[in-house]
């Protein structure tokens, strides 16, 4: 894994450089420090205005109180080590996703590692993480790592402290109680308890302006009530449908149907393909039904094309794959050239342009919901023929049943 070190140093260097030229770039980075100092000084941090775009600290103190190290370095030093930590976790990431498939040999578990990284990089997701320097791809890490590696009476502390840092990952506590993991779901609401009373307990005034309604502020992350064309969420989308008419009603009864849907699809994924396709589309839920995903939310993408991507063997299946991954590259790209370029061009086409991610996500969930109910129906005609259960190399919901601890530790 040398190559994939030297990758990640080339690319803090590259960020080093560029920041201490142009000084721009890594706009949330600066937030987080900002939030870190404000711990440092004893200043309220959710006072806090950073920057021209009058952007806010919206995490929690908890979080805020972890970031107080970078407000110790410089603003290149903090740039340039948060882009290595990225691009690291996302090499770790994708390490365990390959190895999931049964590649023992290291050497080839470790060429396949950097080549899924060089093709995901460029997605818009990935690159605007860190270019934004967001904590996505490291919140990633810790959940793949914390629900699927490890003691198994250990697991979901590393999520719920993941959800005292950003709140999204909350989503993964019901999916463990549908999962019937109820250990796993306490102690991930022990985790993130624990992130609650600390911030109490060390900063009393803050924790009580988040905690008594600001973490629920969504005009503190988006502008003019959550209407913009980058929010990917079923919230955003419907705020860009032209006319006068009740949103939050109909959006609340979007969330209820595909948040208690997707979390069963979910759960049956994950005693279908294993752990991690379960906790991805538990993920894609949670992108679903927030009221506000930013692009760079979306790395879950990773893991949701690299899973697909292993199963698919028709040639359906991988023009699929590979659509996905268009998907989750081009339409970012466009949508920001044209809005900085080409103002005058923006129009309902973009917004529809944009609303791919969550095409692609209800679609994820409705082809992951066919798929399972078509193994079970198979298995049923197996069943009924008096024949031994028979896992059609095409179905590829079907696996043959093992130890449900087993299911849950993927090779590393």
């Amino acid at each position: 894994m040398a190559c994939g070190v030297l990758i990640a140093l080339g690319g803090a260097l590259a960020a080093f450089a560029f920041n201490a030229t142009y000084a721009r770039g890594w706009i949330d980075l600066e937030v987080y420090r900002e939030g870190g100092a404000a711990v440092l000084r004893g200043t309220p941090v959710y006072d806090l205005i950073v920057g021209g775009r009058d952007l806010r600290f919206t995490y929690s103190p908890f979080a805020a109180m972890l970031f107080t190290p970078l407000a110790l370095v410089g603003t290149e030093v903090a740039v340039a080590l948060w882009v290595l930590i990225s691009i690291l976790a996302l090499e770790v990431v994708v390490w365990i996703l390959v190895g999931r498939n049964t590649v023992k040999d290291r050497g080839r578990r470790a060429t396949r590692t950097l080549l899924v990284v060089a093709v995901t990089l460029p997605l818009y997701p990935v690159a605007l993480t860190l270019w934004n320097g967001q904590i996505g791809i490291l919140l990633l890490l810790v959940t793949v790592v914390d629900l699927t590696h490890g003691k198994e009476k250990w697991h979901g502390i590393g999520t719920g402290i993941a959800a005292g840092i950003k709140l999204t990952p909350l989503i993964f506590i019901p999916y463990l109680l549908v999962r019937r993991r109820f250990r796993a779901a306490l102690m991930a609401g022990l985790g993130f308890l624990g992130t609650v009373v600390l911030g109490l307990l060390l900063l009393p005034a803050d924790s009580r302006d988040y905690w008594g309604g600001a973490f629920f502020d969504t005009q503190r992350v988006a502008a003019e009530q959550g209407v913009d064309v980058f929010n990917q969420s079923l919230r955003g989308v419907l705020m860009l449908v032209p006319g006068s008419w009740p949103v939050v009603p109909l959006w609340l009864a979007l969330c209820a149907v595909v948040g208690a849907g997707g979390l069963l699809v979910a759960a049956r994924t994950a005693r279908k393909a294993g752990e991690l396709a379960g906790i991805t589309a538990c993920a894609v839920v949670g992108l679903l039904v927030s009221p506000v995903s930013w692009p760079h939310h979306w790395v879950w993408c990773v893991p949701l094309l690299v899973l697909w991507a292993q199963r698919a063997d028709s040639t359906l299946e991988k023009a699929g794959v590979g659509l996905l991954w268009f998907v989750f590259l081009l339409p970012g790209y466009v949508t920001l050239t044209t809005l900085l370029v080409y103002p005058s061009h923006a129009g309902t086409w973009l917004m529809s342009l944009m609303g791919s991610y969550v095409l692609s996500g209800l679609s994820t969930l409705l082809a992951l919901a066919a798929c399972s109910g078509r193994s079970d129906r198979r298995q049923r005609k197996a069943r009924a023929g008096g024949r031994p259960e028979i896992f059609n190399g095409q179905d590829h919901m079907a696996r043959p049943r093992r130890d449900p601890a087993a299911d849950r530790r993927e090779t590393t």
